[in-house]
């Protein structure tokens, strides 16, 4: 039997003749020099008695030159191999075919690739005269296959590093093929995949009937599942499957893939969070705002001093919120809330106004409160205490009490005016005295000394966010 490397052979038998000698010959001969494949015939010492123009482009010499030279003279990298195949043949009697061949011309540096088939010429007694050799140029077919292997790794490479599971199936939605991200939340061996649906692969729990319906009417699937991974996580998937159709509509594959969508969920329930939050929030400030409105109005001696009272107090509120802002609503620092609703007085650089304190981020609620409790300490110190001179003097400190779990702020202002306590209880008081301690939980103690107006106020230290430094003291 001939050997064969996977070609089917061409069956091509042809006499060796020393030319044309009438019309039968000549036609032939026309046959044998415009066929699209190479022909030749070979000596049994492998010299080329005779040789078609088609063969002669593997090495770009011209049929004369070839004839009566070896084949280690016209193309001395293939002898080696010609002069094996030649040499089994002698001693098997049979044919070789499906030889591949791949080589360059020295006037063109293109590699062509040709499938050969070698067939013995035997004469009268059997002994092998010539060798028939038939070339079919593949380099165009060698192209597409290496075209054809590049796009499939590619396409390997592609899918093995997207993060999703992807899959293809037959028409019945058994899985033919998959990606190396799937096996890892299959709950059947990867070997055992092939062959099954998604269904059976991935979720076989999972009610079938919508999947079915979709699979019988040749529909899109879609659905949100959860599928647990090796590392024994159930994460949320969500899961597309779309048939694919040939030019005439008919459904030949399916293609499906299945999206790990955590973090979308984690993104939705943390907007629904920030909304929720946000409401919280809003409905917190306006009541503090409505507060702040019916405590002016009951103070105040006029409208116009209602509006400035009210906008000041505003005003004060909304720098306690540019600093929420600022830091995403996660808190404030301590310091920084007391520069920012200090500067409207601008004392602080110089040198009447001492803060001092360790490292404290207030939480949202914190900084509003006691923004506005400063807010009204400052203001009353402005128009009456320490800051309505020139020599007065405001102290500010905070430490956390470890034994008692508060934080412990102080106020205290000196070398101002004589302190003379006031005949009424304003707004100002009302902050102080009620609504802070009530909203942050905590207790105070205001003080109308005549050497300075004080302020102690002590708050549980869950209202703030508490770095790794020793709480000793103030710094």
């Amino acid at each position: 039997m001939p050997r064969k490397t996977g070609h089917a052979p061409i069956p091509v038998h042809l006499a060796p003749f020393a030319g044309p000698s009438n019309a039968s010959g000549s036609s032939l001969q026309r046959i044998y020099d415009t066929a699209p494949i190479g022909l030749a015939f070979l000596s049994p010492d492998c010299r080329y008695l005779q040789i078609n123009q088609r063969l002669t482009e593997i090495c770009g010499i011209s049929v004369e030159d070839h004839l009566g030279r070896t084949v280690r003279e016209c193309v001395p990298a293939l002898a080696d191999s010609v002069e094996a195949i030649v040499r089994t043949m002698l001693e098997t009697h049979e044919p070789v075919t499906g030889i591949e061949v791949a080589g360059q011309r020295a006037d063109d540096p293109e590699q062509r690739s040709w499938i050969t088939y070698w067939h013995p010429v035997h004469g009268a007694d059997d002994e092998i005269i010539g060798i028939n050799v038939a070339a079919e140029e593949i380099t165009e077919r060698k192209r597409a296959e290496a075209a054809l292997q590049a796009s499939e790794q590619q396409f390997r490479t592609l899918s093995d590093s997207m993060p999703q599971l992807v899959w293809m199936g037959e028409t019945d939605g058994s899985i033919f093929w998959f990606n190396s991200q799937l096996p890892d939340f299959a709950v059947v061996p990867a070997e055992a995949i092939a062959g099954k649906d998604w269904l059976a692969a991935l979720a076989p729990n999972m009610p079938r009937e919508q999947w079915h319906e979709c699979l019988e009417a040749g529909l899109p699937f879609e659905m949100e599942l959860e599928l647990f991974g090796r590392d024994e996580r159930l994460r949320p998937f969500l899961t597309r499957i779309i048939p694919l159709r040939d030019p005439e509509g008919r459904l030949y594959r399916w293609i499906g893939t299945h999206i790990d969508i955590s973090e979308q969920k984690r993104r939705e329930a943390h907007i629904q969070f920030i909304a929720d939050e946000l409401s919280h929030r809003g409905k917190n400030l306006l009541a503090v705002v409505m507060a702040i409105a019916n405590q002016t109005s009951k103070h105040a001696e006029d409208v116009d001093q209602y509006h400035d009272r009210f906008a000041e107090r505003l005003a004060a509120l909304s720098h306690s919120h540019d600093l929420l802002v600022r830091d995403r609503w996660f808190g404030a620092p301590f310091s920084d809330l007391i520069a920012t609703q200090l500067k409207p007085f601008a004392e602080v650089d110089r040198g009447r106004i001492d803060v001092a304190g360790p490292p404290l981020t207030l939480r949202p609620q914190a900084v509003q409160y006691l923004g506005l409790a400063v807010h009204e300490l400052a203001t009353n110190a402005s128009k009456h205490g320490a800051l309505s001179g020139m020599q007065g003097h405001i102290s500010i400190q905070w430490q956390v009490d470890a034994s008692t779990d508060t934080v412990q702020m102080t106020w205290r202002e000196s070398d101002g005016p004589t302190v003379v306590p006031p005949k009424r209880r304003g707004f100002g008081h009302v902050v102080i005295e009620q609504i802070v301690p009530r909203a942050l939980r905590g207790t105070g103690a205001l003080d109308f000394a005549p050497e300075g107006v004080s302020w102690t106020f002590a708050f549980p230290v869950q209202e703030c966010e508490i770095p790794n430094v020793s709480p000793s003291g103030p710094q």
